[in-house]
């Protein structure tokens, strides 16, 4: 199956959202739009910033995944933190729902080569 890099990215985000929102209501726990809001801000950024600018900066993929992760580890723990989570809690969060849907990702993409 050949997709277009915007149809990998939405096939990726969808994934990303069931992956992600369980564990951030459970762990956290925030609304579903709060949950949806945290990559919703993130992994736009992940797919159309990093990448060309790794690539313009002479990074690897395995850096520009680092980066583009502790990224969204960051930012998705200070938004859990507006959202009124401890800060240590938010962290702990954000690290356990970015690595599962990494996770899950590469599992997808090396089972079925998408996205």
């Amino acid at each position: 199956m050949s997709l277009t890099y915007f149809q990998s990215w939405a096939l990726a985000f969808a994934l990303t959202q069931l992956v992600e929102l369980p564990i951030y209501r459970t762990l956290a726990p925030v609304s579903w739009s709060r949950a949806f809001s945290l990559s919703l801000v993130t992994h736009p950024a992940v797919w159309y910033v990093f990448p060309p600018l790794c690539e313009r900066a002479g990074l690897g993929w395995t850096q520009m995944i680092w980066l583009a992760e502790g990224f969204a580890y960051l930012v998705e723990a200070a938004l859990l933190r507006a959202y009124g989570v401890r800060f240590a809690r938010a962290l702990a969060v954000s690290f356990a729902a970015n690595t599962a849907s990494v996770v899950v990702g590469e599992l997808v993409r090396a089972r079925w080569g998408i996205p």
